[in-house]
């Protein structure tokens, strides 16, 4: 009886850990980033300054945070709610 036991937890236990595993099958999953935030593409850091609270203090200018305007560029869509 105590061999029948030790022999059925055995196979328990290993079949928990080939379960484990997982398939193995050697394909790769392909994952796809987050599409960026709507606020992010208008300069470094504007995404930061656009979700503070509306009482914060305003946070200094500095280099890349103001980007260049063209004139002839397509206008950019807004997003819609």
């Amino acid at each position: 009886m105590n061999r029948a036991l030790s022999t059925t937890a055995a196979i328990l236990l290993l079949g928990a850990l080939l379960s484990a595993c997982g398939g193995g099958g050697g394909s790769s999953t392909t994952v796809t980033p987050p599409a960026a935030k709507f606020e992010a593409q208008f300069g470094a850091n504007f995404a930061t300054a656009f979700e503070q609270p509306n009482n914060t203090e305003p946070r200094p200018v500095a280099a890349g945070d103001v980007i260049p305007v063209n004139q002839t560029a397509e206008p950019v869509p807004l997003p819609s709610t």
